[in-house]
């Protein structure tokens, strides 16, 4: 998987690559990397260049913060080693991974939330429909097997429609939206909790 240098060091900054060690930082916080990515702006400066240093406190003069130190920054950004294992893993499973910098990361996303936008994105599939938009369906785990099947078949209608369901990815009612319209030859974006990879090796899913 090839990503950029800016995309290297958000990634180093932001992201779990493993199970954490004992003693081995955290990776900064959504709101922790907006401070950061904003004072970065304000002294022109980006993620990258600090990959590029030779000396990190020089590039962090100026910079204060309660709960993200320079040492934890140095420590994050060596961890260079993982993050190239971590990318060769994410490759084989099928998996990409969009940061705030890139160029398709979803605009609206970054208008709404701000510097609160999540700075990473990890996702399988393509990738475009996340600035296309779409309709939302979502509801109970637990319901009714009339309630799937209008589900079901809203999700159909919604492909025929020409447009993309957008869910949770949950079972349920937003599992069979989804489900409704991939059977559709539709599209369908699952933003999910967790257990990405599951979710995408699975036969539901797999062919779409």
């Amino acid at each position: 998987m090839s990503i950029s240098e800016q995309s290297q060091a958000v990634l180093l900054l932001t992201a779990w690559f493993s199970k954490p060690a004992k003693g081995e930082p955290k990776p900064l916080t959504t709101k922790e990397w907006g401070r950061f990515a904003q004072w970065l702006k304000d002294a022109k400066q980006s993620p990258d260049a600090l990959l590029r240093s030779s000396d990190i406190s020089q590039s962090l003069v100026g910079w204060s913060d309660r709960t993200v130190d320079e040492t934890r920054i140095r420590k994050l950004l060596e961890r260079a080693g993982a993050l190239g294992i971590a990318l060769e893993k994410w490759q084989r499973a099928g998996l990409w991974v969009m940061t705030r910098s890139d160029p398709d990361y979803p605009s609206r996303l970054k208008k709404l939330l701000n510097i609160d936008a999540p700075p990473v994105l990890f996702g399988s599939g393509n990738r475009q429909l996340l600035g296309q938009g779409g309709i939302a369906v979502v509801g109970s785990r637990d319901t009714s097997p009339e309630d799937l099947a209008f589900s079901t078949h809203l999700g159909g209608q919604i492909a025929l429609a020409g447009r993309t369901v957008v869910s949770g990815g949950a079972r349920g009612v937003d599992e069979a939206a989804m489900l409704g319209a991939l059977e559709k030859d539709g599209t369908a974006v699952g933003v999910l909790a967790d257990s990405l990879l599951r979710a995408s090796n699975s036969s539901k899913y797999r062919r779409a």
